[in-house]
């Protein structure tokens, strides 16, 4: 078990705090892991509406999912998405590939 370390930033303890509340918590530390401390999916959803409340970029549930330490989620929400290259790359190619099979199919 890890060493208990308190949030440091403003973003850092709006997270824990929200953290605590939602799984009825006194002390969230930085590097807790939410599925760890008792979280589950319907807590997650709990967490997401409550950021929503004092965010505005909030990631989705599912990144919630991959960001399950306070610090990982404040880093995600000060710095916001991070795409990264090779998903915009392929992304980016999508509308042609569409533009294409449409051209096929007599411009549907």
């Amino acid at each position: 078990m890890s060493q208990f370390e308190a949030p440091a930033t403003e973003t850092e303890r709006s997270v824990a705090r929200i953290w605590g509340e939602v799984l009825n918590l006194s002390e969230v530390g930085v590097t807790d892991n939410f599925f760890d401390l008792g979280g589950h999916s319907l807590l997650l959803h709990m967490v997401h509406d409550k950021l929503g409340a004092s965010f505005a970029d909030v990631p989705s549930v599912v990144e919630l999912f991959q960001h399950t330490t306070v610090r990982q989620l404040a880093q995600r929400l000060d710095h916001g998405a991070v795409t990264p290259a090779r998903s915009r790359a392929r992304n980016s190619r999508v509308p042609s590939s569409l533009s294409r099979l449409r051209q096929r199919r007599g411009g549907e």
